[in-house]
């Protein structure tokens, strides 16, 4: 780290391809315990789409992405047929977090949240969804800890593992 503050910034397309760098090297640990997310090993492509879901924020060093984090409004509609949490009237759903290993244990996570969620409030959206692997007890505990509480199960299709939805209420803008 550089000492000088990092930058929290919207997405600009031209992230995509440092992004999809990120996403692989936050996820590489998850692979490694036999999760395999999708932001492990998406493309270019996969991350434009994704990231255009809704507004994306990167956290810059420099000009390097540290952290990146997209609030999908609406949730993704193949999403709502998996959970009815994600089609509740007034929800968005937090998706593809990522923070550098070597950036990990700063904040920097949370920074992105305050962000959705002040967005979130803004916009009308009551409550925020987020899904994470069943097995991946971390993730678990840091959404717990956000006040984020465990509402259903399901499984994507073509993953290895059960996700566990959780959801937290928005506070009025």
């Amino acid at each position: 780290m550089t000492g000088v503050p990092l930058d929290l910034r919207p997405y600009e397309p031209s992230d995509a391809e440092a992004l999809t760098d990120l996403l692989h090297r936050s996820y590489a640990g998850l692979v490694e315990r036999g999760l395999n997310f999708t932001a492990a090993t998406q493309d270019v492509e996969l991350t434009r789409w994704r990231a255009a879901a809704g507004p994306t924020w990167v956290l810059t060093d420099g000009s390097a992405p540290v952290a990146t984090l997209t609030l999908s409004l609406p949730p993704a509609t193949f999403l709502q047929g998996l959970t009815s949490e994600a089609a509740a009237p007034g929800r968005a759903w937090l998706n593809q977090m990522a923070v550098d290993p070597a950036h990990r244990g700063r904040g920097h996570a949370r920074r992105l949240r305050d962000a959705a969620l002040a967005h979130a409030a803004a916009h009308g959206v009551t409550a925020i969804g987020v899904d994470t692997a069943e097995p991946a007890d971390d993730l678990l505990a840091l959404y717990r800890g956000w006040g984020f509480a465990e509402r259903d199960v399901i499984r994507w299709p073509g993953k290895t593992y059960d996700s566990v939805v959780l959801v937290r209420e928005v506070a009025a803008g």
